[in-house]
């Protein structure tokens, strides 16, 4: 498990590689909004639908409207889809996580942080999910008895899919990526953005189960 040290360390490293770019053209890589302030340029970036302030020259990752702050660990997901983002559109084929790059060999640990979470909070209650997953920004699409799409960032979207499971099988899910996924984020930060993807509705669920 990483410390908190190693995440302002991958921060900082992100940090200092951007600070070097233009951000108009990491504006066009990533499809996110460039702005002017005050003389200094900077970029609104959604992240899940909620829209994060990047600005530059100093890199540093806030709310748009300026309520609050940016968990460290959404900072680093968010600087290095930046850094890495090459603009490629979406291809709109769906891919789980075993087909990005070295996929297989962390497999269990994408599904320990991801798939059985995800089946965990929903899996017999699909109907649930659908209710969570839909206030939550999610737009219902066509796979498995229950899916839903998310726009993690304007070039990676992320779709969960549940199967209900009946007297032979169990419930079960899947998470998929569109094939592109890869020429804007590294497998491990895939594999993060997965689980934020499953946390932030677990989080809602559990808010919700109390009202």
């Amino acid at each position: 498990m990483p410390r908190i040290d190693d995440y302002k360390a991958a921060r900082a490293l992100a940090q200092a590689a951007l600070s070097k770019r233009n951000p108009k053209h990491v504006a066009d890589k990533s499809r996110s909004e460039f702005y002017v302030d005050e003389g200094q340029g900077g970029l609104i970036v959604p992240y899940f639908g909620q829209p994060r302030r990047v600005a530059w020259p100093e890199i540093t990752v806030t709310p748009a409207d300026g309520e609050g702050e940016v968990p460290l660990t959404e900072q680093i997901l968010i600087l290095h889809y930046l850094e890495r983002a090459t603009g490629e559109p979406l291809s709109g084929i769906n891919i789980d996580f075993r087909a990005v790059p070295e996929g297989s060999f962390y497999w269990s640990a994408f599904v320990s942080r991801a798939k059985k979470p995800l089946l965990e909070m929903f899996g017999r209650d699909p109907d649930f999910y659908l209710k969570v997953a839909t206030a939550m920004g999610g737009i219902p699409v066509t796979l498995g008895d229950v899916s839903v799409q998310f726009q993690a960032f304007p070039l990676v979207p992320i779709t969960h899919v549940l199967w209900r499971g009946d007297d032979e099988f169990d419930p079960d899910a899947s998470i998929l990526f569109d094939e592109t996924i890869s020429g804007h984020l590294s497998t491990e930060d895939i594999a993060a953005l997965a689980g934020a993807s499953v946390y932030r509705l677990m989080a809602a669920a559990r808010q919700m189960r109390k009202k």
